[in-house]
């Protein structure tokens, strides 16, 4: 690889006619960026496409040639070994779900060298993980919410409050289920914030609450991004870890 290789987390690929591929990555180098990769070239060798799954990191190489407005890939390769979440069924759901939760959440064009370190060590954990896999993608959109700057308000003890989603903080008010998340929910969110990632396996959560809280915290995301946001492959999750 060259001097002026950057990095790129692999969000979503699809064709592009009949010769190439179009690349959606989150960079080290640019924030959330589409490259375009001419699968007919000769230099581009068929098993590297197989690297272009989500949540791959891999190391590019720019073309001096674009296709429009879309810089060109010249060549690519991986930067580390994720053969558990290519292998793993569930990891490969959790990846899957992941890379569509950035994709959706994340628009700015502009280098974000402390978001692209978080994303690249979760992913880095994800690979390495063995105990607590299941609450993986939890405990990750709750430190994934804080470096999008939507971290909520957490107290020392929820002693049965819930979690406004309005004022992104506890309440003790009269419970309002348009802008509150349920009790289970609430407790929830308030232990996954104060856990660390070797501690994982001992949260006990059922998969219907798994679901229901991604459910909640997506639309606390809706929420203070101001758009609705849509997690197809929130429901294939789902029946993953049924």
């Amino acid at each position: 690889m060259s001097s002026e290789t950057f990095k790129i987390i692999v969000l979503h690929t699809f064709k592009h006619k009949e010769s190439g591929i179009i690349l959606q990555g989150y960079t080290n180098r640019g924030g959330k960026e589409s490259f375009f990769i001419k699968s007919g070239r000769k230099s581009i060798k068929k098993h590297a496409l197989s690297l272009l799954h989500p949540l791959n990191i891999i190391e590019g190489v720019l073309s001096s040639h674009s296709l429009g407005e879309l810089k060109t890939l010249k060549e690519f390769d991986s930067l580390h070994r994720l053969n558990s979440i290519r292998e793993n069924i569930p990891k490969a759901a959790i990846a899957i779900f992941i890379s569509e939760v950035i994709s959706k959440t994340i628009h700015e064009i502009e280098q974000n060298l402390e978001m692209f370190n978080f994303l690249e060590k979760s992913i880095l954990d994800l690979e390495q993980i063995n105990k607590g896999t299941t609450n993986f993608h939890l405990f990750f959109i709750v430190k994934y919410i804080a470096f999008l700057g939507y971290m909520p308000e957490i107290p020392k003890a929820t002693q049965g409050m819930l979690f406004d989603i309005h004022d992104a903080e506890y309440s003790k008010g009269q419970p309002n289920k348009n802008i509150m998340f349920p009790q289970e929910e609430s407790e929830l969110l308030w232990r996954l914030s104060r856990t660390e990632i070797e501690l994982l396996n001992e949260i006990k959560i059922s998969r219907d609450l798994r679901y229901r809280f991604l459910k909640e915290i997506i639309r606390y995301l809706s929420y203070h991004t101001s758009h609705e946001i849509d997690i197809g492959s929130l429901n294939v999750l789902h029946e993953v870890f049924e």
